[in-house]
């Protein structure tokens, strides 16, 4: 996938590799207020997705906690995506919230919702 976001300096695609060297789970992270949180040091995590076969195994968990720990060493205070509703138990474990409607997206018209993990509160 490619994001407009990709161009800027701050944003990076963090990965887990299997044993073989070979991306099983990436994602898109970027500087990105959220009306969410108004004056909150924010990061928006995009397109992060597991290989099919490896859902389950901790990719994911492993991906979304590098970000986490990178995002705290940063100073940020909000992490928010995006969430598939397909996904979003595995967010809510982890300790984010969904919040607000559920609505399609235009790319994909996929049903999503938005979810926020605050740092600021030991999320």
């Amino acid at each position: 996938m490619y994001f407009p976001e990709d161009e800027l300096p701050e944003t990076f695609h963090p990965a887990v590799l299997d044993t073989g060297g070979r991306v099983v789970a990436v994602a898109t992270v970027s500087p990105a207020p959220t009306g969410r949180r108004p004056g909150a040091a924010a990061w928006r995590l995009r397109g992060m997705a597991v290989e099919p076969e490896r859902q389950g195994q901790g990719a994911g968990t492993l991906l979304l906690d590098a970000v986490v720990t990178r995002a705290r060493g940063a100073g940020v205070e909000v992490l928010w995506a995006d969430g598939r509703d397909s996904a979003l138990d595995f967010y809510r474990r982890r300790g984010w919230s969904v919040e607000g409607e559920g609505y399609l997206t235009p790319a994909t018209g996929i049903p999503h919702h938005t979810v926020i993990l605050d740092l600021r509160s030991g999320g």
